[in-house]
């Protein structure tokens, strides 16, 4: 079974290859605003270093954020059109996700943004809710509460984690938006 792992939430573009849940190759891209121009390049290359075609893929994980609003809609919809017209299981997990499980006991989980905190509430290891916090709000709610921050992603976990989850239909799989935009705000 060949996975493929898609995360375009941030400036990395991170793309794997998974063997049988066993991290076959991966692909890490630095270019900030610039992932409409190197995700499908990338992927090809990647493909091409594990001697697969897409249609060797047996199906897909991918990010669908919160993150950059561009950065996510790409990834999402690169996974799924490939999930769809491959007609193989595509499965969405967040980005806070993907640094699950946890081992220290705390009550929040975050990852930082430019201009704040995309802050997910723990419950029994699971994410139950998400928040966009300005930096400000941020600091009040460290000095009240436990918040594990600068974690790494275990990358042999997050495939077992997202293999947990039930496949979806591509067409119900859609980026997901934390932060308010002004007009809703």
């Amino acid at each position: 079974m060949n996975t493929l792992f898609m995360d375009t939430h941030e400036k990395e573009l991170v793309l794997a290859i998974y063997q049988d849940e066993k991290l076959y190759k991966m692909k890490r891209i630095i270019e900030a605003k610039n992932h409409s121009t190197v995700c499908l390049p990338a992927l090809v290359e990647l493909l091409k270093e594990c001697n697969l075609t897409v249609h060797d893929l047996s199906d897909i994980v991918v990010v669908i954020g919160p993150g950059s609003f561009t950065g996510v809609r790409l990834g999402v919809t690169v996974a799924k059109t490939l999930a769809y017209t491959l007609e193989i299981p595509i499965r969405a997990i967040t980005s806070l996700e993907c640094f699950l499980p946890v081992k220290e006991k705390a009550k929040y989980i975050s990852i930082p943004e430019k201009n704040g905190y995309f802050v997910g509430t723990l419950k029994d290891g699971q994410i139950t809710e998400y928040n966009y916090l300005t930096k400000e709000e941020y600091v009040d709610l460290k000095e009240k509460e436990t918040v594990l921050e600068d974690l790494q992603i275990s990358y042999e976990t997050l495939i077992k984690e997202a293999h947990k989850k039930e496949p979806k239909n591509p067409h119900e799989v859609n980026p997901f938006y934390v932060k308010k935009i002004e007009v809703e705000k």
